[in-house]
């Protein structure tokens, strides 16, 4: 549980905010794209009617799955600022196992 007297976005900086939208941006993009054409080549082939995307449902057994995609795309986007400081060259040689002795 979170401290209220902590905001989310109390140290985060306008280049932070900044790294989370574009890369929220650059996802939604990739995707929308990608569905785009999904669509419009399902559609071609008669695979696809116009419409069912819109009015299908997940099942139980499915929704998992789905929600194991949302909760990282969530963590990716909300972690974006951490990984940008995270990504120093003393962190990565760190990670790399040669780290200072």
């Amino acid at each position: 549980m979170s401290d209220a007297k902590t905001p989310y976005l109390e140290t985060m900086d306008v280049e932070d905010l900044g790294r989370m939208v574009m890369s929220l941006l650059s996802e939604l993009w990739i995707t929308r794209d990608r569905v785009a054409v999904l669509e419009e080549l399902l559609e071609a082939r008669g695979v696809l009617e116009s419409g069912s995307v819109e009015s299908f449902e997940w099942t139980a057994q499915n929704e998992p799955r789905i929600e194991a995609v949302r909760d990282r795309m969530i963590a990716q986007v909300m972690g974006a600022p951490l990984a940008a400081r995270e990504r120093t060259y003393e962190k990565i040689l760190e990670r790399a196992g040669f780290g200072q002795d």
